[in-house]
């Protein structure tokens, strides 16, 4: 997996206007496309690599990556990945986007990456 082409996109996703719906589009495919191809190095990624402020943006393009692979095996990494995060290392201050410093609190990032994980698990077939 292209850890660094992902980093890449995923900066210019963060930065892009809200508005710019092409932009946003976009990106999300790209960066489906790039965690998309082989579960066990995106699986690899979010156990080892992801910071939590890369884990949360990711969070929006969860239910598409799952579509994709139909792994259910991704669903149980992203959710130990998000147990991970405890309100002692949940740290506002070190994240680097103004968006996650002042409006996303420990209880808002486990409700929203919680409810992207649960999303995603709803488009894996049975």
């Amino acid at each position: 997996m292209n850890t660094k082409l992902l980093r890449e996109i995923l900066s210019r996703y963060v930065s892009i206007d809200p508005n710019d719906d092409f932009g946003i589009e976009k990106c999300w495919k790209e960066m489906t496309n790039i965690l998309s191809e082989d579960v066990s190095a995106t699986s690899h990624f979010f156990e080892n690599e992801c910071s939590d402020e890369e884990f949360y943006w990711l969070g929006s393009i969860f239910e598409d990556i799952a579509e994709k692979t139909q792994s259910k095996k991704l669903i149980q990494v992203l959710r130990n990945r998000l147990a991970r995060v405890t309100p002692e290392t949940y740290c506002q201050q070190n994240f680097k986007t103004e968006h996650m410093q002042k409006l996303i609190d420990y209880a808002e990032y486990v409700r929203s990456i919680g409810m992207e994980i649960d999303y995603a698990e709803g488009k894996i077939d049975e």
